[in-house]
């Protein structure tokens, strides 16, 4: 079973219209061109200039969460003494 980092966590986009920041998981960010906010419904559309940092950021991080080898510590997990 494995569990897509990308999907569960999240980042605060602005939304232009409400002037608010809301949060969207690194997923949604990364592969929609457009959000719906979820305070006013309006469109964020992550085409726009002002989001190319945030973009770049959220894929330069989904990159390295695939690229980072699994590391995994059971609850029952004791190390040798």
């Amino acid at each position: 079973m494995g569990l897509d980092a990308g999907a569960v966590l999240k980042r605060p986009v602005l939304c232009p219209h409400c002037n608010e920041d809301y949060l969207f998981t690194l997923r949604a960010i990364a592969d929609n061109p457009e959000l719906s906010c979820h305070g006013c419904g309006g469109s964020i559309r992550l085409s726009d200039r002002v989001f190319e940092p945030l973009l770049r950021d959220v894929r330069n991080t989904l990159d390295e969460i695939a690229s980072a080898p699994p590391s995994f510590i059971s609850a029952y997990y004791r190390p040798a003494v």
